[in-house]
């Protein structure tokens, strides 16, 4: 739970705490280094989009921005963080409701995302990321 005093979150926890509402942008390799960019130990005044050189726009129904290079994104309000441990380097799920769903039309194929052209990643941990091409498909049983 935020508390007062010494600012021991990130702005994007603080800011999810004060505001009650956040996107999601899911990320696609051609702007993981842009994204890499927002990561880094800023005071709260730094704009990442500026650093970054990502683009903000507008969402529909929080007041957080979307990131224009991303092409799913999703408006989501607070349901519940769940802190992971009270150590430094622990972490927090934040869970939510989407309230609207982004996706770029480009992606859709046979009435489903295309993931050869999303080309989503996922952080692992610390500096070390993944790829989403190491795939394979499972039947479910009848």
């Amino acid at each position: 739970m935020w508390r007062p005093g010494p600012d021991p979150y990130k702005d994007t926890l603080r800011n999810i705490y004060e505001t009650r509402e956040f996107v999601v942008n899911i990320v696609s390799e051609e702007f993981a280094q842009k994204m890499n960019l927002t990561s880094g130990e800023y005071p709260p005044e730094v704009d990442e989009f500026e650093i970054s050189g990502l683009t903000p726009i507008p969402s529909d129904l929080v007041k957080a921005p979307r990131v224009a290079e991303s092409h799913i994104h999703m408006e989501c309000k607070l349901y519940l963080v769940l802190e992971i441990g009270a150590e430094p380097g622990s972490g927090n799920l934040v869970l939510g409701e989407v309230l609207r769903f982004h996706v770029d039309s480009a992606l859709f194929e046979d009435f489903r995302i295309d993931p050869d052209k999303l080309r989503p990643i996922g952080r692992m941990g610390g500096s070390m990321y993944t790829r989403t091409t190491d795939r394979f498909e499972m039947e479910r049983p009848r």
